[in-house]
């Protein structure tokens, strides 16, 4: 009989049609995900015991960083005597790369596998991919997948369920009902006959050996409100922004890599030149980073005149090969976790669990 506990954040997997006929967060979601396996035909519908925690409520469009520090600490609470042979959350799919990111950091190391499940729509909905993709984590967990942090979701468009290592997970698209990672392997198929070569992928393609765990979940602390997270676009101002109230600034690019920047003679407010200008001279100056952005090969010559801009001495620093979920969640764990230095750069400028993609996209 295997052990998991099914932690209910919240979010449509978690939903139902209110007395208003709008979908909000139903205290019985979790009985409803549990029955619906031990009713299902699964092989496994009567040999595992899924133990729920508390219903969070959190609908995933108001996820912040104050309900991720609820989260964490709903897993402090059970998962604390380790009795558990692996553990399910269930989310929403708007902020679920985000949240699926974090753990992938925090839980580096594991020796349980973790899995993010969520639904397209409402668990009673016949549309709804809920109950399959949280059968397929329940699956998983019972057949001995190797310890990690995924998430699993069955795709709309091709029908076809995928396993993602949480770390790799991007933002389901606009206007989409399907979710992407870099090396994503197509699961639909896996029995308990065949799952030992799924297996073997896994352990092949993220070996156990080479993942590196920095952050202790169990230790006393918590994330903090600390990183300003911007997006570029046409016709930016860099004036509008209050930079003081952060330690850090993550500033996205477009796809080449590449933000609006301007000779120093040049520079207007619409440039990154100003906004590294107005953080870094701060009394206590607020750390820039550019992710993607890379200054190795061929790089245009934007690129290049941020990375030379400098105030007393200090300078943007680049970011390459991380999702944009994952620079987020790697700098407000490191500026909420580590207070030395020397540490948070370690931990910002090493790969934890598999977080780089740059090499898998290039080749």
């Amino acid at each position: 009989m295997k052990n998991i506990l099914l932690i209910l954040v919240g979010g449509t997997i978690c939903t139902a049609i209110n007395e208003e006929g709008t979908l909000s967060i139903s205290g019985k979601a979790g009985v409803h995900l549990k029955e619906n396996f031990i009713n299902s035909d699964s092989f496994y519908a009567d040999k595992v015991n899924i133990e729920l925690s508390e219903n969070l409520f959190i609908l995933s469009e108001n996820m912040t960083v104050e309900n991720w520090n609820r989260i964490i600490d709903v897993y402090r609470k059970y998962t604390t005597a380790k009795k558990y042979d692996g553990v399910i959350f269930a989310h929403g799919t708007d902020t679920l790369a985000f949240s699926a990111s974090l753990f992938s950091l925090i839980l580096s190391g594991t020796d349980i596998p973790v899995f993010f499940v969520s639904a397209n729509e409402r668990l009673s909905s016949p549309r709804s991919n809920g109950n399959d993709n949280f059968r397929c984590a329940v699956e998983c967990i019972c057949e001995g997948i190797p310890s990690n942090v995924y998430a699993v979701y069955k795709n709309l468009s091709d029908e076809q369920m995928y396993l993602h290592l949480a770390s790799r997970l991007t933002q389901c698209p606009n206007y989409s009902e399907d979710f992407s990672s870099c090396g994503a392997i197509n699961i639909t198929n896996i029995s308990a006959e065949n799952c030992n070569i799924y297996f073997d992928e896994i352990n092949k393609s993220f070996p156990k050996e080479e993942i590196k765990s920095f952050i202790n979940i169990y230790d006393n602390w918590k994330l903090s409100e600390c990183v300003f997270y911007l997006t570029p676009y046409v016709g930016i101002n860099y004036s509008c922004f209050d930079y003081s109230k952060f330690s850090a600034v993550l500033h996205g690019a477009y796809h080449s890599g590449t933000v609006c920047s301007q000779k120093r003679e040049e520079y207007t407010e619409n440039s990154v030149l100003y906004m590294i200008d107005r953080c870094l001279s701060q009394e206590n100056p607020v750390d820039v980073y550019i992710s993607p952005g890379k200054l190795i090969g061929e790089v245009y010559e934007s690129q290049g005149i941020i990375a030379k801009h400098s105030v007393d001495g200090k300078c943007a620093q680049f970011l390459y090969g991380y999702t944009n979920e994952t620079a987020y969640a790697k700098l407000i764990l490191a500026y909420s976790v580590f207070e030395d230095e020397e540490k948070r750069k370690e931990f910002i400028n090493t790969q934890c669990n598999f977080e780089n993609i740059a090499k898998a996209v290039l080749m």
